[in-house]
């Protein structure tokens, strides 16, 4: 366990991007250990009410363009952690309570956040147009949940198990990224709005061939290039829009309340699909939980000939 005054003196240099040769740690697979960090409490400036609520100023600030490599933080307390333009690489968050933290225009390179708690992070943080950047990135068993974006950039990332829930991924861009386990009210879009200003969405050899996904969106994505599940509870559709399309309107066409139902789902499905989109998905879970079991058989036959992709 590290000193209060050793511990002191390592976020010192790391704020100052300086090294921590002298202070007699040990290294662990070629990194630098820091395991059990913690990150010192703001100061509290003022407390004050508001409105009737009870308001605490502190100087926690942000900090800019740190320099951090080879470093293993596994177990560190960095809750509230905020950094801007700066450089991380080859560093372990391991099983990190990072609660919180506040990321703008960073770059993290082989980084590994295994079993950290990030919920309620800002990861997609930009700055004068500059987007965070995660390169060869594991997140496996992590907690992203409620963890928000404008944008970021995800390259050769790894999502296994990782708590996915109410996610809302905007503009941020993803290639040969790999995601496993379950995905929950989790949104991808190739721009949301006001995304023009960054490079399009354009899910680039994504696997979610092991994903389960439930009440996932993927907005005016072509997805050519994603593998998608093809198991009990997902329905792979070929030519989504146009299927979509001809599915809407022979439903259309009935008057009866399941018909109804079915047309309203489609309709969702069909105005955030795109005309050349390759394929899409149904979580047939999703459509059970609103037109029943009969509901779903009713989807299953309307489908056109030759468009559904057999298991």
């Amino acid at each position: 366990m590290l000193s209060e005054s050793l511990n002191l003196e390592i976020w010192d240099r790391l704020l100052a991007s300086k090294s921590l040769d002298g202070l007699g740690l040990d290294t662990r697979d070629g990194r630098i250990d820091a395991r059990g960090l913690e990150l010192p409490e703001p100061t509290v400036l003022r407390r004050f009410q508001f409105h009737g609520a009870a308001i605490t100023a502190t100087d926690a600030s942000i900090v800019h363009g740190v320099k951090w490599r080879n470093l293993d933080f596994t177990g560190s307390k960095l809750a509230g952690l905020r950094l801007m333009h700066g450089f991380v690489e080859n560093c372990r968050f391991d099983d990190c309570n990072l609660q919180g933290v506040r990321i703008w225009a960073t770059s993290f390179r082989d980084v590994s956040f295994k079993g950290a708690n990030l919920r309620g992070s800002v990861l997609g943080g930009v700055h004068e147009a500059v987007r965070n950047t995660f390169v060869g990135v594991d997140f496996s068993d992590s907690d992203l949940s409620a963890s928000t974006y404008e944008a970021a950039a995800f390259e050769h990332c790894v999502f296994s198990n990782a708590k996915l829930v109410k996610i809302d991924f905007q503009t941020s861009t993803f290639a040969d990224c790999r995601f496993e386990g379950e995905l929950d009210d989790v949104l991808f879009y190739r721009r949301a709005f006001n995304g023009e200003k960054y490079p399009p969405n354009e899910m680039v050899n994504v696997d979610f061939s092991r994903a389960r996904r439930k009440h996932v969106g993927f907005r005016g994505l072509v997805l050519d290039r994603v593998q998608l599940p093809n198991d009990d509870e997902h329905l792979v559709l070929k030519n989504f829009a146009v299927t979509l399309d001809q599915m809407l309107a022979a439903l259309q066409r009935q008057s009866d309340p399941i018909a109804e139902k079915l047309a309203a789902f489609i309709g969702i499905k069909r105005k955030w699909a795109v005309l050349n989109q390759a394929q899409g998905f149904i979580h047939l879970p999703d459509l059970a939980d609103l037109v029943g079991g009969e509901g779903v058989k009713r989807f299953l036959a309307a489908i056109p000939p030759g468009m559904r992709v057999e298991a």
